[in-house]
């Protein structure tokens, strides 16, 4: 009995430990080894020094410290990374071990973990900000930092702003409200297409999403709770379109042209996005259509679609949410389809009372929540993406099987299945879509587009069919910044990526000294982008605090070259690089989208800039 009790006690304390290492790596984005050792170095210090500890303090002083030291242990300071963040963890998790086990007894020792648990309760920011957190811009004067967007990234790197103590900053946006991308497009059965527990920030979690991937309007409304959370709001200047951002040779500074004026800074972020700006084709009899046309990305809202024959061009993401939804309403709904996708089954319940409950009153819960679909996110993109993986076939002949068994038309079948590889596309998640197509007023045109004419579309056989409404769902234009951005010397960026968009860590370009970007080129990943969006904050942010007023920063060419050049061998090695056309990639097979790496790696990669690959250059 005494040496079951043993193995027992030694199983939890092995327990205890995995689970440190497995939460600060995949938590805080601790590299796997440094969590390992840290994991090792916490046990063999606390074994080291559990019995040479002298005299005893008061149980309810070693309540108290037990208590923050377990809310520390698992809660790092933001700016941490590597190293630092390493040392902080074995610290926080040796004192809370020690203080811990002095504890006389199992009431104290629930006493602490019910005290940390108030902390996890009233600090759901982290650790409060010490110093001012007003605007102090003035009128005439250069801004420390412009950021131009108040979409997810722009407020991540307001908040960051903050945290690092600068306030002569301020965040452009042209709509009337934050969000971005969750602002601009509005069409029917908008959601995420990543889980909600992901799809929001570490330090701001929502424990009530109504649903497992959330709907378009809590989306927006998170990001509106958020500009409020993180204090960034009174930093937000609405309804400013940026017409231009061009470097000042002579003062050094960075001139955002914005509602008539011009603004200077000593830094600029670009914070667009791309995930609202309509890439409409040029269809032949576009001006001869008499009926109403408009892209998904402009959704509107007053036109009645009920009774209304309606054509939807495309079936990529946007087509698949939409469809199912206007299709309970409208006369016929017709899908013109020049390439199929691969569409996964999803299991998008509500989520229960108790849950948002549990979500909200023990933090620890959603964490936890997070961390495993975090962990399936990696494994699945490390088992599928890869080029030569021996798990996406499996993969594909399930999504086959889905297929045949949802859609009753065995004729369309065939035609809904991809002829490329799972992933070589961007992959759907929809539970909706394939079962829409068994409706008696939806229909799949696979045949070409050969013009619009007045009443409808003429297809590429010949057909004619008459539309009342033609929705434009034919995705977004990614591959250019929508407004001009001249560096040093007028170096068009425009120009620069004509041929082949590339930046430095996706984040700086060569030419365009203290221009930062929150989502350049080859931002694109497997899991949450806000998972990326907080990594490019701290990456972002550590850059503008060593380079301050003082000095001008931007990668070295050869830096840059070589990091591009590394990255693209990568890429060629995963699915993205298959036998498809997307917009992940050029003609000449160049992929500018995606990053060939999983979350975790790329968020350490970038937890600390390599200084060595920048030029810091004095100001004048």
């Amino acid at each position: 009995m005494i040496a079951l009790s043993r193995l027992f006690r030694y199983l939890v304390e092995f327990g205890f430990y995995a689970f440190l290492a497995g939460y600060w790596y995949l938590v805080h984005n601790l590299f796997p080894w440094y969590a390992v050792a840290g994991a090792l170095l916490s046990y063999l210090g606390y074994r080291t020094l559990y019995q040479r500890i002298p005299g005893q303090l008061p149980q309810p002083a070693l309540v108290v410290i037990a208590a923050v030291a377990f809310f520390l242990m698992l809660n790092p300071l933001q700016s941490l990374y590597g190293a630092s963040l390493l040392v902080w963890g074995v610290l926080f998790a040796l004192m809370f071990r020690l203080s811990f086990a002095q504890l006389a007894s199992a009431t104290w020792k629930t006493g602490a973990l019910l005290v940390s648990y108030i902390i996890f309760l009233a600090l759901p920011l982290g650790k409060p900000r010490m110093g001012p957190t007003t605007p102090a811009a003035q009128d005439g004067e250069p801004l420390d930092v412009a950021i131009v967007g108040a979409g997810f990234g722009g407020m991540a790197m307001g908040k960051e702003l903050l945290d690092a103590g600068f306030t002569n900053f301020r965040i452009y946006e042209g709509a009337s409200e934050v969000g971005g991308t969750w602002w601009h497009n509005r069409y029917p059965g908008l959601h995420v297409d990543v889980q909600s527990v992901l799809y929001s920030f570490s330090y701001f979690p929502n424990p009530n999403w109504s649903k497992r991937w959330a709907p378009r309007k809590e989306l927006a409304a998170y990001a509106v709770n958020l500009s409020h959370a993180t204090g960034v709001r009174p930093f937000i200047q609405f309804n400013s379109w940026v017409e231009g951002v061009r470097f000042n040779d002579v003062a050094q500074l960075w001139e955002i042209s914005v509602g008539g004026e011009t603004v200077q800074a000593r830094h600029a972020v670009l914070s667009n996005g791309g995930l609202h700006i309509p890439k409409t084709p040029n269809f032949k009899g576009m001006d001869d259509y008499r009926g109403i046309r408009f892209h998904s990305a402009r959704w509107r809202e007053d036109v009645d679609l009920a009774n209304k024959r309606i054509a939807v061009i495309g079936s990529g993401a946007s087509a698949v949410q939409i469809i199912p939804e206007i299709a309970k309403v409208a006369a016929q709904v017709d899908m013109y389809q020049r390439t199929p996708n691969w569409v996964a089954p999803q299991d998008n319940r509500e989520v229960t009372a108790l849950r948002q409950w549990v979500n909200e009153y023990v933090p620890m819960a959603f964490k936890m929540q997070r961390l495993r679909n975090a962990a399936s996110a990696e494994i699945g993109f490390r088992a599928t993406f890869p080029l030569d993986s021996t798990i996406r076939p499996r993969v594909e002949e399930q999504l086959k099987s889905y297929i045949a068994a949802t859609v009753k038309d065995q004729d369309l079948v065939p035609k809904l299945i991809p002829d490329y590889e799972f992933g070589c596309k961007r992959p759907l998640v929809t539970q909706h879509f394939y079962p829409s197509l068994n409706r008696d007023n939806v229909d799949v045109i696979t045949e070409g587009i050969e013009r619009l004419t007045a009443a409808g579309i003429l297809s590429s056989e010949g057909a004619e069919r008459q539309y009342d409404i033609i929705v434009m769902a034919t995705g977004y234009d990614l591959a250019d910044v929508p407004f001009p951005v001249e560096g040093r010397g007028g170096l068009s960026m425009a120009e620069e990526w004509a041929e082949v968009p590339s930046a430095y860590e996706g984040m700086m370009v060569q030419g365009f000294p203290n221009l930062h970007l929150m989502s350049g080129p080859n931002s694109g990943f497997i899991g949450s982008f806000i998972i990326h969006l907080e990594a490019a904050a701290n990456y972002n942010i550590q850059v503008i605090r060593r380079a301050s007023g003082e000095f001008l920063v931007e990668p070295q060419q050869d830096a840059q070259q070589s990091y591009n050049e590394a990255l693209q061998a990568d890429l060629q090695k995963t699915v993205w690089a298959g036998s498809c056309k997307s917009w992940y990639k050029l003609d000449n097979g160049h992929v500018i989208a995606n990053h060939p790496h999983a979350v975790s790696r790329v968020i350490y990669d970038r937890s600390k800039p390599r200084w060595e690959d920048f030029t810091f250059t004095p100001r004048k």
